[in-house]
């Protein structure tokens, strides 16, 4: 069901009336949003270095009312409203996910006692994850995208902070201390590979069966051929035996009236002949 909103802008224009989309979340929508976020950040991130702290003072409703134009843009249908509420909670449970996976990546020696027996995010059961106070469908593809957003937004403030438009370099990690995701990384790139297989031999069971089919729709049709091919044979041979049967009944019937006329003309010639007197 849509909500129809009038537009408080007053600009007028041809979005004044919008059909906003209610109900839960796509993936497309939600990918949207977070692309939508970071090119605002990545906008006002490039005001701030060129102009000093004005965008700082820009109300968060105009920010969000151009994540929303934004969204409309790429089919998001969505209110500024919902958008905002939206990224609340993308990003309550993003930060839930990422600390979470910290523990579990973190190095063996550096583990607590109720960190030795943890697992990955993304290979443990819902129940396993609201267990412990964490998201139950946190999909893979949004985390990645969250991440590179959050990571991204990082890198800029930090260029910015640091004075003018120079950048600040990112520290590189520690050979020994792995990073954040590489668990999960490991994961996606096991679960893209059972993908992969999943796949060849859905499409090899899938050329089988296809070719299985053609077999047997091949089978039928001469089958079938064979049997219209008797078929005619037989209808052939019943039309030749009736015109035969047809063809010795006018015969038979003309020998009858032959016979017929034969005697006709023997009694008329008795009856024509004179009397001996």
């Amino acid at each position: 069901m849509d909500l129809t909103v009038v537009n408080q802008g007053g600009s007028g224009n041809a979005d004044a009336v919008r059909d906003y989309r209610k109900g839960n979340w796509s993936v497309q929508e939600t990918m949207v949003l977070i692309e939508a976020k970071r090119m605002d950040e990545e906008r006002r991130m490039r005001r701030m270095g060129g102009e000093g702290s004005g965008e700082r003072s820009k109300p968060a409703e105009l920010r969000w009312k151009w994540v929303e134009d934004y969204c409309w843009r790429y089919g998001c249908l969505r209110s500024q409203n919902q958008c905002n509420d939206k990224w609340d909670n993308l990003m309550r449970d993003f930060k839930k996910v990422r600390e979470y996976e910290r523990t579990t990546a973190a190095p063996e020696g550096e583990k607590g006692g109720e960190e030795e027996s943890k697992r990955s995010y993304w290979i443990i059961d819902k129940n396993e994850r609201k267990e412990n106070n964490l998201p139950s469908n946190m999909l893979p593809e949004i985390y990645e995208a969250l991440v590179e957003a959050v990571d991204r937004k990082t890198q800029r403030s930090t260029a910015v902070g640091g004075g003018g438009n120079a950048a600040v370099p990112i520290p590189p990690q520690s050979p020994l201390a792995p990073s954040p995701t590489s668990e999960y990384s490991h994961s996606a790139a096991k679960r893209r590979k059972t993908s992969a297989d999943e796949i060849g031999a859905a499409i090899a069971k899938s050329g089988a069966m296809i070719a299985e089919a053609i077999r047997s729709c091949e089978e039928r049709g001469e089958r079938q051929h064979r049997e219209s091919v008797m078929l005619n044979e037989r209808r052939l041979r019943i039309e030749e035996s009736s015109a035969e049967i047809n063809r010795q009944g006018i015969n038979g019937l003309i020998d009858a009236i032959n016979k017929l006329a034969n005697s006709i003309l023997a009694l008329a010639s008795k009856s024509s002949s004179p009397s001996p007197k």
